[in-house]
């Protein structure tokens, strides 16, 4: 891999999947080669020229795109945050299933691509269209299932339709790279990272609810005390954390500055408050960046503690809607959506 070790954690080489070390979060875009890595089977490579994108279904005109006649149609760019819907899923007690996520499976981009629309458009979507399916070229097997399976994922059509929704070939200004979903990828801003289908090879427009592996036995939130009732993952909760200082830093005494970052999938943050003192009490934070659709937001908090010993250290971000980090998340059994307020101990010497 060529990724710099020390920008990246990694939890597993085959699937390659690793989080960004959290220092590495110093501007709002994450340079491409600390972005988290996500995958679920090994990592296709995929030739551009011979590369076709098969759109069929219930549409009144299958298609096959080649990679030049997507470039060709009208582009977009825009900033969003990706997020991996089992980030943080270490802290959860007690432990759930999955890959151990601590905070760093989140970063943000700039993607540059067409809209998914005008594709769909171009189809011809016939009455009855309920959701769109995407699949992309990575394949393994899984469990309970026979044979190989692919990467699998819908969207409902509200949101296929969305002209943020975007088939993407470029990333921070660079064509995207393999690691990333090249040569064309699915982003969906504001939701949950599963939902942008990379190496994309097939969409398909349904009039019957998606039931594939990815989409029914995985990014669900399963209540543990009544599994009948699920809850598919969709929008990014609100959520924030301290990039400066790390958990176990020990400080001097004087003037600091806490360091961090916010985000929601539903609507910009609005606010973050700090608590130095276990939740006691809730100071307001400062922006360092502006608010924008899909991107975090940077704040900062001048701090100067009293005297020597430990302190914790809390950050809770609140967005324009009025959604607000919990104490604690819901426990689940795979481990998704864990937007806790985080707690970070130091000790001033």
């Amino acid at each position: 891999m060529a990724q710099t070790p020390s920008r990246l954690d990694i939890l597993s080489q085959e699937p390659y999947n690793a989080e960004t070390v959290l220092a590495e979060h110093t501007g709002v875009i994450t340079p491409t080669s600390a972005f988290y890595k996500r995958n679920h089977f090994p990592i296709p490579h995929l030739d551009p020229s011979t590369w076709m994108l098969t759109v069929d279904g219930e549409v009144e005109h299958s298609l096959a795109l080649s990679y030049d006649e997507i470039l060709s149609l009208p582009r977009r760019t825009l900033s969003a945050t990706l997020e991996c819907a089992g980030n943080a899923r270490v802290s959860f007690d007690p432990p759930a299933q999955g890959e151990p996520w601590k905070y760093g499976a989140v970063s943000t981009a700039e993607w540059t691509g067409t809209p998914l629309a005008g594709v769909l458009s171009a189809a011809g979507l016939r009455d009855g269209v309920w959701e769109i399916i995407f699949e992309g070229a990575d394949r393994g097997a899984v469990a309970d299932r026979d044979g190989p399976i692919a990467f699998e994922r819908s969207l409902p059509l509200e949101r296929a339709l969305h002209p943020d929704t975007l088939l993407v070939y470029a990333m921070n200004g660079e064509r995207l790279s393999p690691e990333h979903g090249a040569p064309i990828r699915l982003i969906v801003p504001g939701w949950y990272g599963m939902a942008s289908v990379k190496w994309l090879a097939h969409i398909r427009a349904s009039s019957e609810a998606f039931r594939g592996f990815f989409q029914w036995d995985r990014y669900m939130m399963v209540d543990p005390a009544d599994e009948s009732r699920r809850e598919p993952l969709a929008m990014i909760r609100v959520r924030s954390i301290f990039t400066e200082p790390v958990d176990g830093s020990s400080l001097s005494r004087g003037r600091h500055h806490l360091r961090g970052l916010a985000w929601s999938g539903s609507a910009p943050v609005e606010r973050v408050d700090i608590s130095t003192d276990a939740g006691e009490s809730w100071l307001p934070a400062y922006f360092t960046s502006r608010a924008q659709p899909y991107a975090w937001r940077h704040w900062e908090y001048s701090w100067e503690p009293d005297t020597t010993g430990p302190y914790t250290l809390q950050s809770r971000a609140t967005d324009v809607h009025g959604d607000t980090q919990p104490v604690q998340a819901n426990w689940n059994r795979l481990g998704y959506a864990n937007n806790a307020i985080v707690a970070v101990d130091v000790t001033v010497v």
